[in-house]
């Protein structure tokens, strides 16, 4: 699902651009990143991430979002780098091979997607063996998710309980894991490892 103008203006602030850049700097801390790696952000709105990445790690990187305009925006901040490319494509339909990517970052994404599992089931596709999916967003609590899930919506409700199902049924171990609690849902970070 596309972002309306607020979330967009929200979200191509430069405030939030540092905020995610640290939040993946923390998370990278938990594995060996190699110069050269194939690393995929699903969701990468305006490519900062995308951008601090290949120029600090020199990684091959793609970018990839539902919206051709952040996709735009990401293409124009970047055009001078080398080994970066970003495309306008579907989450639960990823244009790649399978195990085409050493990491796969999402963050603040799958809550956008109704069928947020099938995206997952796309990342673990395009993701190497042993390589590295790093997660964040929101995890509803199981009242929550009962009653939005009685609704007819375009959100992803996720759930501990279901995202812990999914890495367990998909042979991912869990090299560190954490959530900040709040009354309706909780912000979850995690780095997984595709085995």
């Amino acid at each position: 699902m596309k972002m309306v103008k607020i979330e967009k203006w929200f979200m191509n602030r430069q405030q939030h651009a540092e905020y995610v850049i640290n939040r993946a700097e923390k998370l990278l801390q938990f594995i060996t990143v190699e110069e050269k790696q194939k690393f995929l952000e699903v969701g990468c709105g305006n490519g900062a991430v995308c951008k601090h990445l290949a120029e600090k790690y020199h990684l091959i990187v793609t970018g990839v979002d539902i919206d051709p305009e952040q996709v735009q925006f990401a293409k124009e901040n970047t055009k001078n780098l080398p080994d970066i490319r970003f495309l306008a494509t579907d989450a639960i339909k990823l244009p790649f091979q399978n195990s085409d990517f050493d990491i796969v970052l999402s963050f603040g994404v799958t809550h956008h997607i109704s069928n947020w599992l099938d995206a997952l089931g796309e990342i673990k596709r395009v993701l190497k063996p042993e390589g590295y999916f790093i997660y964040y967003d929101l995890i509803y609590t199981e009242p929550i998710a009962r009653f939005g899930r009685s609704f007819k919506h375009s959100y992803g409700i996720t759930t501990k309980r279901d995202l812990d199902s999914f890495i367990r049924k998909n042979n991912f171990t869990t090299v560190h894991a954490s959530s900040k609690k709040s009354l309706l849902w909780h912000h979850h970070d995690a780095v997984y490892q595709s085995n």
